[in-house]
């Protein structure tokens, strides 16, 4: 078994007022499974991405909505969002508070700017 200790997460900055800290990646020993904790000040976003898995988002704090294409999503504290591979899609923080979520994938899973280009942030790794 491998323990991280929540002292030793280490938050990395990314665009447009997000944090990410690693929870289970590759590169903390997990083989199957990846699991990010992310944090975003209000009006923060994450801009229009996909991922080429299926990715589960499970809100913790705050309230963000989720937007592909014309469907909009408003999530809560609690709620969870299944999210198939290739969905572009984007998340914003629409409350007055830091919203706070958990970003469930397989290990190694890759995601991809609008473009299609490749984006590596430094917390999934």
């Amino acid at each position: 078994m491998i323990v991280h200790r929540a002292q030793h997460n280490q938050f990395i900055p990314s665009p447009n007022g997000n944090t990410g800290a690693a929870l289970a990646t590759p590169s903390l020993g997990a083989q199957e499974v990846s699991v990010v904790r992310q944090h975003q000040i209000p009006g923060g976003f994450n801009p229009v991405h996909t991922q080429d898995h299926e990715e589960v988002m499970v809100l913790l704090s705050g309230s963000v909505t989720i937007s592909s294409g014309e469907e909009r999503v408003a999530l809560a504290a609690g709620d969870s969002l299944i999210v198939p591979p290739q969905t572009l899609h984007r998340v914003d923080n629409t409350g007055p508070t830091e919203a706070e979520w958990l970003i469930v994938s397989v290990a190694g899973v890759r995601l991809f700017r609008e473009d299609g280009e490749e984006a590596c942030p430094a917390w999934l790794k």
